[in-house]
């Protein structure tokens, strides 16, 4: 047999094997490209659709049914269930309030470590778990607080284990901030505060940064000095003395220069202090409430507009010592129910539109009230009466408003003992319950 030897160089038949392994192998490659892509794919978009889900389970599970169909990895790397638990907690504590503990309580929020998974070996996914209260330097939580805590987040994320690894985690964090804000208290101590005023500074500088104790003691006291001014003005307001400040006729003049040292105090968390030091020396509260709500000039403007009524405030509960006239055919409030039913519910539909119109969420009520009562003739009686119609209506009350709601239901405008001093014909009214 002849043999014939080739006439292909080496790098041509090194070129030839190489295409044939490419012609072979090629196929396959290019399917594993075109999944690995698909995948890939799979995971933005499931991404995106999460996203504009909003927390919205109903919206998520077709989301991820889908990525599981055209990513099986992505089943198995329980990302879609990370996804999911963390929109039961949004959906059981929302807006970012989760878990926030009772009793007035304002813990800083920190959130929860993420857990980490792979997904098709291309790095790491973080899944958010959500955000649960923990407790700050200036709040520490109760054993009930964080039991009640530990309970709901076990239930936000239906798994009956979450509430022994929270119970856990927020001890151990109320154990940390025990030991911080002890650290602040003895550096301000040592900064030559008084322990008497200690309870108010940390309140006071609640909002520092408190990773350095001394210099956080330090900024503490200047911001401290402020207070202390304004606790001196406060003070100097009650000095005995019939003739000045609050004792005597600048009792208005003399409350209206208070109250910018007493919103400064609230903006520092130290308004319920303030307030009950008010109550204990004889301010109404009606004036309290006005201090820290005043009347605006639309308000002056709408009372100004107001009907007038039937019941004059010089007179007030004493109509029955007084003879009807002309303008005022009624010798009392009950005499005027019984005469003209028709009358009063009236007036009291003025009232009604008038507190539909004019009040927010930063209005007194009890001003209001005082001012209309005193310049437009309106039993006090009527108000209450007023204000529940126009709740029905719509009207909206916060937790303050509805307290002094309360007293509008219940309680005569209260009269400061100077107003009964400056004018004797008070006095009656006074001694039947305006007090």
């Amino acid at each position: 047999m002849v043999s014939t030897v080739s006439q292909e160089s080496p790098w041509d038949l090194i070129g030839k094997s190489i295409g044939q392994n490419v012609s072979q192998n090629l196929p396959g490659a290019v399917n594993q490209g075109f999944q690995r892509q698909t995948g890939l794919n799979a995971i933005d978009q499931l991404q995106q659709q999460l996203q504009a889900a909003g927390g919205d389970i109903n919206k998520m599970l077709p989301a991820l049914a889908r990525a599981y169909t055209l990513n099986p990895n992505l089943e198995r790397s329980g990302l879609g269930q990370g996804f999911l638990q963390q929109a039961k907690v949004g959906r059981a504590f929302p807006e970012g309030q989760e878990g926030l503990p009772s009793q007035g309580m304002q813990p800083q929020q920190s959130q929860i470590p993420s857990q980490t998974e792979s997904v098709l070996g291309q790095g790491t996914q973080e899944v958010p778990r959500g955000t649960f209260a923990m407790p700050s330097a200036f709040n520490i939580m109760t054993p009930q607080d964080i039991d009640a805590e530990a309970k709901r987040y076990a239930q936000a994320v239906q798994d009956p284990n979450g509430y022994n690894t929270r119970f856990s985690q927020l001890t151990s964090k109320n154990a940390e901030a025990t030991t911080q804000r002890e650290a602040l208290q003895q550096a301000a101590l040592d900064a030559h505060v008084s322990p008497s005023d200690l309870p108010r500074f940390m309140v006071v500088n609640s909002h520092l940064d408190p990773r350095n104790p001394s210099q956080w003691a330090q900024e503490g006291k200047r911001n401290f000095a402020r207070v202390k001014s304004n606790d001196t003005k406060l003070q100097n307001a009650f000095i005995p003395g019939m003739g000045s400040g609050l004792l005597g006729r600048d009792r208005e003049k003399t409350l209206e220069r208070l109250r910018p040292s007493l919103l400064d105090n609230k903006a520092k968390g130290l308004e319920q202090e303030d307030r009950t030091y008010l109550t204990e020396n004889y301010v109404t509260p009606t004036e309290i409430e006005t201090l820290y709500h005043p009347l605006t000039p639309k308000h002056n403007k709408a009372i100004a507009s107001l009907p007038r009524g039937l019941f004059p405030s010089e007179t007030g509960e004493q109509l029955s010592y007084f003879a009807p006239t002309k303008e005022n055919p009624f010798a009392s409030y009950e005499d005027a129910i019984e005469l003209d039913p028709q009358a009063i519910q009236r007036l009291n539909g003025y009232l009604t539109d008038f507190f539909l119109k004019n009040v927010d969420n930063d209005t007194s009520l009890l001003g209001l009230r005082e001012k209309i009562w005193k310049d437009r003739d309106y039993d006090w009686r009527q108000f209450g009466p007023a204000l529940r119609e126009a709740q029905k209506r719509g009207l909206k009350l916060n937790d303050r408003q509805e307290t002094e709601a309360t007293l509008m239901d219940s309680q005569p405008p209260a009269q400061s003992l100077s107003d009964l001093f400056q004018d004797l014909s008070r006095i009656p009214a006074f001694l039947r319950g305006n007090k």
